[in-house]
């Protein structure tokens, strides 16, 4: 779970044995100005993604375009096919919208479905072929990771502030 990936792999990694241990570490590190922070925990938890600054997810936005776009093209499809091939009968209008509200409806919710999978693919990063080597096995059973990306400058005052907070263990990623 990061904002936004960092660029480097070298930095440090920081085990810990609680949330809200976890929570404490992300607040001070953001408030110490390391932006660069990827977290790594065994469950979904919302107080990491609110620490880290994380309020709404991006998928929601591409799920209302998908809509959006489908129920428009739900229309103009037929409405463009009636007016390139007119059948007037009984002097009823070429271009009828309650006609049209099946596939406008039917278009929306495969486009919205769509979207929605696609941007969640790209937004999460997914599929990871690989684990990046900042990850440890324990991330996944009982412990909380915080990597600090940092450079050779920042690295003391980065294990400064990771060291306040409690950590388990503390390794230096390069």
């Amino acid at each position: 779970m990061s904002a936004r990936r960092p660029r480097s792999s070298t930095g440090l990694i920081a085990q810990y044995g609680s949330l809200e241990s976890t929570r404490k570490a992300i607040e001070s590190l953001r408030g110490a100005g390391f932006e660069e922070l990827e977290v790594y925990s065994p469950f979904p938890a919302p107080e990491l993604e609110e620490a880290m600054g994380i309020h709404s997810s991006p998928v929601r936005r591409w799920a209302l375009i998908g809509g959006i776009t489908g129920c428009t093209l739900g229309f103009l499809l037929p409405a463009g096919a009636s007016l390139a091939y007119p059948m007037v009968t009984q002097g009823k209008p070429i271009v009828a919208i309650p006609v049209f509200i099946v596939i406008m409806f039917e278009l929306t919710v495969l486009l919205t479905g769509i979207f929605s999978l696609f941007s969640m693919l790209v937004h999460a990063r997914k599929p990871k072929l690989s684990l990046p080597s900042t990850y440890r096995r324990e991330f996944s059973v009982d412990r909380w990771g915080i990597f600090v990306a940092t450079g050779t400058d920042l690295r003391s005052e980065a294990e400064r502030v990771v060291g306040k907070t409690g950590p388990v263990s503390v390794e230096v990623s390069s």
